[in-house]
C-alpha cells in the first residue's frame, strides 16, 4: 500500500495512491515528499484516496475525466480547496507563498492569483527555507502552518488552469523548519521599470483593502478584522514590495524575516462589527451586499441618513475600511468621518458640524459634506433613515 501521511496547514491526510500503479505513484509521493507529517501532531487524519475508474479518476470518492499529465495540478488544487475547508474559522487563510529564516522567521508574500507567488517562492526558497507557494495558514499566536506542496508553475498565461507540478526537492529548495512564527506580511507589486526593489510603508486601510480579498473564508473567523491587521502589522509592517525581478529582493525579505528590515511606528486603529445578518453561504463568492435603490433626489431637505448594515470596520489613520457583504471598500477622510458619525440618524447640518469638528472650518464644508453623502448613498453606505430597516 502506497500511502503518505500529509499536513497540509494544520489538516492531516492519509494520501493513497495505490490504486494508479507506478510510475505514477512513485512520481506523486516524490512530488508530495516536503509536505509529509512533521513531528508535530495534526489532529484529526483523513484518508485522502487517488485510484483510477474507467477512462477518469477518482479523489477522494469524487470522479473526475483527465489525464496522467493532467493528475498532479488536480490533485494539488483538490487537496488545497478540501484542506481549506476543513480548518475554515480556525485560521486566517493567505492566498501567498511563504519563505523562513532556518529559525522559522517567516515572511508571507501576499499577491493575487498569477501574478508572482509561485516565483517568489521558487526563487527566494533557494536562499530562504519554502513554506508554500499559494496558501500561507496564520494561527492567532502567529504560529505558521506550513504546506510544501509541490510548485505549481504556469503554462500558458491564457489558460490559468494549464501548469505543471515541480517538487521543491526537484527545484533544489531549501528545508524550512519545523516550527515557524510570522514576521511580516509583504504585499507583491512586480513592476519591470523598478530600478531596484524597494519596501514601502502602506497605511493600514489601503493594505487591509488589498489583503481581505487574498483571503479564504475570513469572515468565518470569530475575530477576522483583528486577524488581518495583527499578520499586517507583524514586522512593523505593513509593507509592499516594489521589485522587477525577485531574484533581486533576497535580502529585503530576509531582513524582514530577522528583524532588520526597519520598522514603523505602531498604528492606531479601531473595529467595529456591525449588524449585517451573518453569511451563510462560502465567502470566497466574494459578492456584496445589495445597493438600495437610492438617488440624492430620494433624500428630501433636511431628511436624516443613517449607515446601512454592514459586516465589519477597521478605522485607522483617518480612513475606513467598511465591509458590506463580502466586499471591502475604502472610505478616505471626510466619507469616513461622515460614515462614522451616521450611526445614529443624522441629517447634513449635522454631519456638516461633525465634518468640521473632525477636520476644521471650510468655506465650502456644506458643499462638500453634501457631495460626500451622495456619494455614499450612491454606494449602498448610507441611507434615509426612514427606509432603514431594522
Amino acid at each position: 500500500m502506497v500511502v503518505q501521511r500529509l499536513d497540509a496547514f494544520g489538516a492531516g491526510w492519509d494520501l493513497d495512491v495505490t490504486g494508479l500503479g507506478e510510475p505514477m505513484s512513485g512520481r506523486l509521493q516524490a512530488l508530495w515528499s516536503r509536505a509529509a507529517s512533521g513531528p508535530e501532531p495534526v489532529g484529526e487524519v483523513l484518508p485522502y484516496e487517488v485510484s483510477r475508474a474507467g477512462d477518469g479518476l477518482t479523489l477522494a470518492g469524487v470522479p473526475h475525466r483527465c489525464s496522467d499529465a493532467e493528475l498532479p495540478y488536480l490533485l494539488s488544487r483538490a487537496l488545497t480547496m478540501a484542506s481549506i475547508r476543513r480548518r475554515t474559522g480556525q485560521c486566517l487563510l493567505l492566498h501567498a507563498a511563504g519563505v523562513s529564516t532556518p529559525g522559522g522567521a517567516t515572511v508571507a508574500l501576499v499577491a493575487a492569483s498569477g501574478t508572482g507567488k509561485t516565483t517568489a517562492a521558487r526563487v527566494l526558497g533557494r536562499s530562504l527555507g519554502y513554506v508554500s507557494d499559494e496558501t500561507v495558514a496564520v494561527e492567532d499566536d502567529l504560529t505558521v502552518r506550513p504546506w510544501a506542496k509541490p510548485l505549481s508553475v504556469l503554462l500558458d498565461p491564457s489558460d490559468p488552469f494549464d501548469k505543471t507540478e515541480s517538487g521543491p526537492d526537484e527545484l533544489g529548495l531549501a528545508r524550512a523548519p519545523d516550527r515557524l512564527r510570522l514576521a511580516a506580511l509583504v504585499l507583491l507589486a512586480r513592476d519591470p521599470g523598478q530600478p531596484e526593489p524597494v519596501l514601502e510603508p502602506v497605511p493600514l486601510v489601503e493594505a487591509l483593502a488589498e489583503v481581505v480579498p487574498q483571503t479564504s473564508a475570513l469572515l468565518r473567523l470569530p475575530r477576522p478584522m483583528e486577524s488581518v491587521v495583527a499578520a499586517l502589522t507583524a514586522g512593523g509592517g505593513p509593507w509592499r514590495l516594489r521589485y522587477a525581478e525577485i531574484a533581486d529582493c533576497v535580502d529585503l525579505v530576509a531582513g524582514l524575516a530577522d528583524g532588520s528590515g526597519g520598522s514603523q511606528p505602531p498604528i492606531g486603529w479601531t473595529s467595529e462589527r456591525g449588524d449585517e445578518p451573518a453569511l451563510l453561504d462560502d465567502d470566497d463568492t466574494a459578492a456584496g451586499a445589495p445597493v438600495p435603490d437610492v438617488t440624492p433626489d430620494d433624500l428630501p431637505a433636511g431628511a436624516p441618513v443613517q449607515r446601512t448594515p454592514f459586516q465589519h470596520a477597521v478605522h485607522a489613520e483617518g480612513s475606513s475600511l467598511v465591509v458590506r457583504g463580502q466586499v471591502p471598500a475604502v472610505l478616505p477622510d471626510l466619507a469616513s468621518t461622515l460614515w462614522r458619525a451616521a450611526e445614529r440618524p443624522v441629517t447634513v447640518t449635522e454631519l456638516v458640524a461633525a465634518a468640521v469638528e473632525v477636520h476644521g472650518a471650510h468655506p465650502e464644508a456644506e458643499q462638500l459634506v453634501t457631495a460626500t453623502v451622495h456619494v455614499l448613498l450612491a454606494s449602498g453606505h448610507v441611507a434615509p433613515a426612514v427606509n432603514r430597516r431594522p
